[in-house]
């Protein structure tokens, strides 16, 4: 389809003049004000502990527990677009009418079509049991209103699920100590003969995370493991590749051990603590942690595709700074798959935990430590320093890494969502650290992903700024700024050119009402928005 000038002239006149002319009040958006971040979900009950990732569109899916929908917490999801506006009406789909006012591990995952997949118990049958649920972008339920159930998980409380490139999905979910898995196919049927589970005699193991491999069926699985069945046990770290047949790729068919548990001295994870991963886009996984023994310490670990493992085994230490003056209490990975280089942040403490700051260390892909033997200390340890939580850690553009964290402006609470963008020097990009929630309000769940297609970030946490808790996101530009990105509307499809492609793209989403058609942002979606974007159009660019 190809526009003359003349015919774009002729749209603004025909349209401007018709009649009825529509007049839509532009959606919630991306804001700049970030006392007032976008809402996700609120209203009556409370709305928590959600997980938010990256939408095919540029945009994210966040899941969370709604406890507004009559009894019990319920698992729902709900889409911005990559304006920041709400997909799906009110605070969202609900998966499951469970019943359970308790909260438990659950999953969310998108694929590269876009579909989000979902993992959680639900005892709306009165038999807890693991569902999983497939939700399009357009937001229906394709596998039906309950989702699948996934046989033998009664009474399971703790689930991950992987959609593989092959179109199939894996679930984990553990039940009495033992670890089952469940391939289901894409219309949401169970795999034939694709049930698989682990278990080690007196030994309890739980899912830590599920990640597809870069090819096929084959799927990243990873797990804590206790040296007894008892809960305060000592923990470590376990990990398998299984392909579509899920036969055991690494090490043998032996799983390979991540991070092996220790009494002298004492090597173990912290009670309910379950590390993740990041895919390194080539079949392998990167990973980090820190330990609740005796080094205290945050730990870098990287399994290739073959399975073995870049770093020594138990991992990297980040600092080499003594446990008898510092304690690391949490790690969150960067890994650029470009150039392979690695950045972790972690809290610091002193040994009796009541002054805490953040730091954090490059690993270059040779394994060389960037640094120093500290890390980039970015916040001190000293008196009234308060918690950094919820550290998340992204490769940003030009080989840097952006980090976010909620930090406390008491020893409890309130908290602010901070983030801070590092070269590869360890330099500040930014002017210091952003306040991308700068709400004095009670925040937890913070998590953050780099947007498909763009450099832009997205934070999503819970907020009890309204009275409840809610959810809300914020996106972050690299330039350091917040809400829509300065550029060009002409080019409105952002293709890098200026043509009917454009049109066409503006008035879907004109007549859609999207608040990206607002290109005069008067907070409307009417002519003056077809004036101004063909004004622009008209001349080439704006």
């Amino acid at each position: 389809m190809v526009f003359q000038v003349n015919r774009a002239a002729w749209c603004v006149a025909a349209l401007v003049a018709s009649a009825g002319l529509l007049v839509t009040a532009a959606p919630a958006q991306w804001t700049a004000d970030t006392a007032a971040n976008t809402v996700v979900a609120d209203g009556a009950g409370s709305q928590g502990t959600p997980i938010v990732r990256a939408a095919a569109d540029g945009g994210v899916w966040i899941y969370f527990w709604e406890g507004g929908a009559g009894a019990g917490l319920k698992p729902a999801i709900q889409r911005l677009d990559a304006s920041g506006t709400k997909v799906f009406a009110g605070n969202g789909i609900i998966l499951a009418n469970r019943l359970n006012t308790a909260s438990f591990t659950t999953d969310m995952k998108v694929d590269a079509a876009g579909n989000a997949y979902a993992s959680f118990d639900d005892n709306s049958t009165g038999t807890t049991v693991t569902r999983v649920q497939k939700i399009t972008p357009d937001g229906t339920l394709a596998w039906g209103p309950t989702g699948v159930e996934m046989p033998l998980s009664t009474n399971s409380l703790s689930t991950r699920v992987a959609p593989c490139v092959d179109g199939t999905v894996v679930c984990m979910f553990a039940v009495s100590n033992v670890l089952y898995f469940q391939r289901i196919a894409a219309d949401g049927t169970l795999v034939p003969g694709e049930a698989w589970s682990i278990a080690e005699a007196s030994r309890a193991q739980s899912p830590s995370d599920l990640i597809p491999g870069n090819s096929g069926g084959d799927v990243i699985a990873m797990w804590v493991r206790n040296e007894t069945t008892g809960f305060t046990s000592r923990k470590g770290l376990k990990a398998q590749k299984f392909d579509a047949t899920h036969v055991p790729k690494w090490n043998g068919g032996v799983a390979v051990d991540v991070y092996t548990s220790f009494a002298s001295p004492t090597r173990s994870l912290g009670n309910g603590y379950f590390p993740t991963m990041v895919s390194d886009g080539n079949g392998g996984a990167v990973i980090s942690w820190y330990d609740g023994g005796a080094a205290r310490n945050a730990w870098l670990q990287h399994v290739l595709s073959d399975g073995t493992q870049r770093f020594p085994q138990d991992g990297l230490a980040m600092s080499s700074v003594s446990s008898s003056s510092e304690y690391r209490l949490s790690a969150a990975v960067s890994y650029n798959t470009t150039t392979g280089d690695y950045v972790v942040a972690f809290e610091t403490s002193n040994t009796v935990q009541s002054q805490f700051g953040l730091s954090a260390q490059r690993v270059s892909n040779d394994g060389t430590i960037e640094w120093g033997p500290a890390g980039q200390i970015l916040m001190p340890v000293v008196a009234g320093s308060n918690h950094k939580s919820f550290i998340n850690a992204q490769p940003g553009p030009d080989n840097s890494a952006v980090l976010s964290w909620l930090d406390y402006q008491g020893a409890n609470f309130p908290m602010l969502v901070k983030a801070r963008r590092l070269d590869s020097t360890g330099a500040d990009v930014w002017a210091g650290a952003l306040d991308v929630g700068s709400g004095l309000t009670t925040k937890g769940r913070l998590g953050l992903v780099k947007a498909v297609g763009s450099d832009m970030m997205v934070a999503g946490w819970s907020d009890d700024g309204a009275g409840s808790t809610d959810i809300k996101a914020q996106n972050i530009n690299m330039d350091g700024t917040f809400g829509p990105v300065a550029g060009c509307f002409a080019d409105f499809n952002n293709d890098g050119g200026i043509d009917g492609g454009d049109i066409e793209a503006f008035f879907s989403a004109w007549e859609a009402g999207s608040g990206t058609a607002d290109v005069n942002q008067d907070g409307g979606v009417d002519g003056g928005d077809i004036e101004t974007f063909f004004g622009a159009w008209e001349a080439g660019g704006c």
